[in-house]
């Protein structure tokens, strides 16, 4: 079934960890008052729609959103994320495609995984050398070149 709306009412949440948990629909949108929100994973349930844009206002240190049926692009407001150690993102089902320039400014992550996200871009656009901290990168089964 759906997430429950009433999650949105624990302001002091700080970790929700959802994988596998049979959860569908799209996020509901009481979630944006979690702004105190530093890991969410939310893995291999059916999640739809768009990712929320009111995810760039938390303050996540780690998000993974694999394996659900969200839709591209990817929210511009992620590019807020800059505290972001250890991004996860994958399978995008349809819509429209992304860039990678949302990532240009999260350069403390140590893990980035965009796979299968509809990106569509060069690798040009993001200067990898300022992500000093990176040992993980993934960025399979998408339209990327350079």
């Amino acid at each position: 079934g759906s997430l429950p709306s009433e999650l949105g009412n624990l302001a002091k949440l700080e970790q929700l960890y959802i994988d596998s948990a049979g959860f569908s629909g799209p996020l509901p949108s009481t979630l944006s008052k979690l702004t105190k929100m530093k890991t969410l994973w939310a893995s291999d349930n059916d999640f739809t729609g768009q990712i929320p844009d009111y995810i760039g206002s938390w303050n996540l240190t780690d998000l993974r959103f694999q394996g659900n049926s969200f839709q591209g692009p990817l929210p511009a407001t992620l590019s807020n994320l800059v505290q972001l150690t250890s991004l996860r993102i994958g399978d995008i089902v349809n819509g429209s495609s992304s860039s990678l320039a949302f990532i240009s400014n999260m350069t403390s992550l140590n893990t980035l995984v965009l796979r299968n996200c509809r990106i569509s871009d060069t690798l040009l656009s993001v200067n990898f050398s300022k992500f000093t901290s990176l040992n993980l990168l993934d960025l399979s089964f998408n339209n990327i070149t350079g």
